[in-house]
């Protein structure tokens, strides 16, 4: 049986130098397809070097296929503890795809995640308040104020977003 698409790029890339994906990328940026930024996003969680991580999320923010919304989402969900999930975050609000059907995920970061991680959720979740209607905005502040948070480093950051969101 022959391997599939998404199998035989995964092993090229765990194959390929940091350089040489970076190469890789550049070139996927015209011609990659879905079922390459799995594999893609997997480079965010690995041990490979902070250039070819900033490379991935350079890519990442370039995306304007929505379906690479939901795989992303998977992404963040799947990685949430990561130490570099603040990274996959960010792209969230760099790139021009919308993520609003998924403010429970950022909500879920804010909640249990580092700081850094909360920051880039803070500003996903700053990001889409111009995409909800009022009914929206105060379902989102609602479940803002029941955030407890884990650690006292990112309750601030939850307490500014209650403030932010009762402003508007």
């Amino acid at each position: 049986m022959q391997p599939n698409k998404a199998e035989q790029f995964q092993k090229t890339i765990e194959a390929s130098s940091d350089e040489a994906i970076i190469g890789l990328l550049t070139e996927l940026r015209e011609t990659g397809e879905d079922y390459m930024l799995p594999t893609i996003l997997s480079l965010l969680f690995s041990t490979r070097s902070e250039k070819l991580k900033n490379e991935v999320v350079n890519f990442l923010v370039d995306l304007k296929n929505k379906s690479s919304i939901d795989t992303i989402v998977e992404a963040i969900r799947q990685n949430k503890r990561s130490k570099d999930i603040h990274l996959l975050v960010s792209v969230c609000w760099q790139s021009r795809l919308d993520f609003t059907p998924y403010v429970d995920t950022f909500i879920d970061i804010m909640e249990h995640g580092n700081y850094q991680a909360c920051l880039e959720a803070f500003t996903v979740i700053e990001n889409m308040t111009e995409n909800l209607n009022g009914e929206q905005l105060n379902d989102l502040k609602a479940k803002i104020k029941s955030v407890k948070g884990d650690n006292a480093e990112t309750k601030p950051l939850i307490e500014e977003l209650v403030k932010l969101l009762d402003e508007l």
